[in-house]
């Protein structure tokens, strides 16, 4: 037990000795020589350390000569019993308080800048006729919207998908009206890609003007409602009548189309005096003259009878001037009976052949957003189809939409570019650096991004702009956040059914039980289903009152159905009553939730949270 013991205070006698060598160190360094007093003197056979850093004492003229590489350090002051060191800390030299800017001399380079004219918030008197130009101006470039060069947009490496439909369909175009060509071709891209305003500018840049007819599959829901369309607009652009020889033929059916429809719609009455000869060999023997209190520049034209509409496509290729018929909606068409009027309208444009005649060129450009409307085309219609498929495309980046907001803002009124008043000047910086300031908002980007991130609708975009514009008043004329989001508040997620709190308490509690009736897997009820769960709610609970004012649920429901609420789940049979026929409800939970709140009856609230 005693060499654990020795052990031990052989170390401690040699961590003394190590703590009085690094003493003198100190000493040493600080200029004082070590008093033989403080060392200590190991017993003999206690082993010898080595010392804990070699210790080199530097001569006096390297002292003075060698000038220091750093701030030298504080020295350490020994205190009085040697048992510790006390540092010294260096001092620091007081820091100056500045003085205060009132203080300050005032030098020319201390003076601030002058701060930019601010906008004033209110617009003066002399200005606000320029801001009702620049309304005008920015609603007439949402209709056609400016062109954006895709290249320096996208880049040299992005291939432009619009401008490459654009210039094809131009090729297509110019081959009907220049050199006489028949053609067809079909216009595909997603809804708001700008199809219709691509086919607009490509006619208004043909060399010659054709006639051009326009049809809607939306409008014409069958041929014969289509043919008479086609017939009416020819009738417009080349004042024919194209009334048959036959006058038994013309009795039966003939329609009279006003050139120029007016508002007062009065029956004039035919003016039956007698003119020259010479004068009747000019007029045109099919054009009915008014009375001398109507209009006679603008003549009425009668329309050929429906047995005669089918022969008029045939007939178009003889006209003076070329055509050009664009069919909107085209997989609409595809879908009536037989599709009559897409045969006899692609296999008139087959038929024509370059070089028989000039302005006998005749193009077909079908427009629509179904990609496979291709395949609802009939064997004998596709034969006459010539296959062109030009496609279009919405904005593939969010900055396309960022410079079409600021071409759309920065459209000059149709003032500033005719004088150079000092109005219009101040006019155009204010508007100006209002747009800039409202396109660099981080807030507005945000809105945007969302807005693009939800829908790349151009027509969308149209919306929004169109209701954030109108909001511009002389008290508040600069574009604002608020403006803006107001407009995409109500135009990007408008509410189905905005009167839904208006209906009364019988429509209401019908939509309770439609509620009712899909929460039990029913997804299409009939009345008598609804009227039941009304009844045994009545009987069982007093959330819903017995008495029902504004009319009986028999008339509340026929009301939902007129108002589209609820829908038709299968065609009506005569063996089926109405209070047993299959509906469906298009309003759904959240808005039924929302429209109690609003009416407030806790009731109905109750009885909607049973569901």
């Amino acid at each position: 037990m005693k060499a654990p013991t020795m052990s031990c205070s052989l170390r401690l006698r040699n961590l003394v000795s190590l703590r009085r060598r690094l003493l003198n160190t100190l000493r040493r360094d600080a200029g004082s020589s070590p008093t033989r007093t403080s060392v200590h003197l190991p017993p003999k056979g206690t082993p010898r350390l080595p010392a804990a850093f070699p210790i080199v004492s530097p001569s006096p003229k390297q002292r003075v000569d060698a000038p220091p590489a750093r701030t030298p350090s504080p020295k350490p002051l020994l205190s009085g019993n040697h048992d510790y060191v006390v540092y010294q800390s260096p001092t620091r030299t007081p820091r100056k308080t500045p003085a205060s800017p009132s203080k300050r001399p005032v030098t020319p380079s201390s003076k601030r800048p002058n701060s930019p004219t601010k906008r004033p918030q209110t617009l003066p008197e002399h200005l606000q006729p320029w801001l009702a130009q620049q309304k005008r101006a920015i609603m007439k470039s949402l209709q056609q919207f400016p062109e954006l060069d895709e290249i320096e947009l996208y880049g040299e490496d992005y291939p432009p998908t619009n401008t490459a439909a654009y210039e094809q369909l131009g090729d297509l175009l110019i081959g009907s009206v220049v050199r006489g060509e028949g053609n067809s071709c079909m216009l595909i891209g997603p809804s708001g890609s700008g199809k219709t305003q691509m086919v607009q500018r490509a006619i208004e840049a043909l060399p010659r003007e054709p006639i051009v007819i326009r049809l809607s599959g939306h409008s014409q829901q069958n041929d014969r409602v289509a043919i008479r369309e086609i017939a009416w607009q020819l009738a417009q652009q080349t004042g024919q009548s194209f009334l048959p020889s036959d006058e038994d033929d013309a009795d039966d059916g003939v329609a009279q189309v006003p050139a120029k429809p007016e508002d007062d719609v009065v029956e004039p009455e035919t003016y039956d005096e007698d003119v020259d000869e010479e004068h009747d060999e000019d007029e045109n023997p099919f054009l009915t003259k008014l009375a001398p209190p109507f209009d006679n520049s603008m003549p009425i034209i009668a329309l050929p009878p429906p047995a005669h509409l089918l022969a008029l496509i045939s007939m178009i290729p003889t006209l003076p001037r070329p055509t050009v018929i664009v069919v909107e909606g085209f997989d609409l068409f595809a879908e009536h009976a037989r599709q009559s009027l897409l045969y006899c309208l692609l296999d008139t444009a087959q038929a024509c052949r370059a070089g028989t005649g000039s302005g006998s060129g005749m193009a077909i450009i079908g427009v629509t957003s179904r990609v496979d409307t291709l395949n609802l085309l009939e064997k004998r219609v596709k034969s006459r189809f010539s296959g062109r498929m030009i496609r279009t495309a919405s904005p593939a980046r969010f900055q396309h939409w960022i410079d079409l907001t600021k071409a759309v803002l920065s459209t000059p009124p149709p003032a500033a570019t005719e004088t150079t008043s000092e109005d219009g000047q101040e006019w155009t910086e204010m508007w100006q650096s209002s747009v800039e300031t409202f396109v660099k908002d981080r807030e507005v980007v945000d809105i945007l991004r969302e807005t693009y991130s939800l829908t790349r609708d151009f027509h969308m975009f149209g919306r929004i702009m169109t209701c954030f514009i109108l909001e511009l008043t002389p008290q508040s004329p600069y574009p604002t956040f608020s403006k803006l989001s107001s407009a995409v508040e109500r135009q990007r997620c408008p509410a189905r059914y905005p009167p839904l709190h208006t209906l009364p308490y019988p429509a209401v509690c019908l939509l309770i039980a439609s509620v009712h009736a899909q929460t039990a897997g029913h997804d299409t009820f009939t009345f008598e289903m609804l009227h039941d769960a009304f009844k045994s709610q009545v009987r069982t609970s007093q959330s819903a009152p017995v008495q029902v004012a504004g009319g009986g649920l028999g008339m509340a429901f026929e009301r939902l159905v007129d108002l589209r609420m609820f829908l038709a789940a299968a065609a009506p049979a005569a063996s089926i009553s109405k209070e047993f026929a299959l509906h469906r409800s298009a309003v759904d939970r959240f808005s039924v939730k929302e429209a109690l709140r609003k009416i407030g009856q806790m009731n109905l609230k109750k009885w909607f949270t049973k569901a």
